[in-house]
């Protein structure tokens, strides 16, 4: 009885560091872990990979216009509308306060720009209606769209190609996505490495 306690025990701790509490998205390690088996998994059958960097925008303006608590709400809806548009095998992680990683195994490219596209247009319509009733107050998302084809080699590049399409959809005046392959082409927009 003892040894089954402490399995559960620990099973219960493993949970409760893979999943971020506020969102019940995973946390950025245990992404980071399961996104690198995936990527190499992907790597070895030749399949494409795309990975979606995601960050809520003007969101400090949230927290400061309606507290803490709404801006907490305003994630938790955000991340109930990104799981309910991914397929089973795709996966999702708090990736860090208001930004999000998506790692979609054997999307094309294509065929992630459509979803962050779908995804960004249901946060628009829903999220702040649904987090601040009455208040016609607006939450909206910028994408960044990354893929193997573009020539990220490693789990890491293709997360930051995603960030640096990020950066663009951000730059050029949020609410949109961006895929990394268009971002290398505007001039002066994708930033440097850090």
């Amino acid at each position: 009885v003892a040894k089954k306690q402490i399995e559960q025990h620990n099973e219960e701790l493993k949970r409760i560091a893979d999943v971020d509490q506020l969102t019940g998205a995973l946390t950025r390690r245990a992404f980071l872990a399961r996104a690198q088996q995936q990527f190499l998994e992907s790597a070895a059958h030749r399949g494409n990979v795309c990975c979606l960097m995601v960050d809520i925008d003007h969101f400090k303006s949230i927290n400061d216009r309606y507290g803490h608590l709404v801006g907490d709400q305003a994630i938790q809806h955000v991340t109930k509308t990104l799981h309910a548009a991914l397929c089973p095998a795709d996966i999702l992680c708090r990736y860090g306060g208001e930004e999000f990683c998506i790692l979609l195994p054997e999307a094309s490219v294509q065929k992630a720009h459509e979803l962050a596209e779908h995804m960004r247009a249901q946060i628009e319509a829903s999220c702040g209606p649904n987090v601040i009733p009455g208040d016609n107050v607006r939450i909206t998302c910028s994408f960044g769209v990354a893929s193997v084809e573009f020539g990220g080699n490693t789990l890491a590049e293709l997360i930051k190609q995603a960030d640096q399409a990020l950066y663009v959809a951000k730059n050029t005046g949020r609410n949109r996505s961006a895929r990394y392959d268009q971002a290398i082409h505007a001039k002066g927009q994708v930033r440097a490495a850090a």
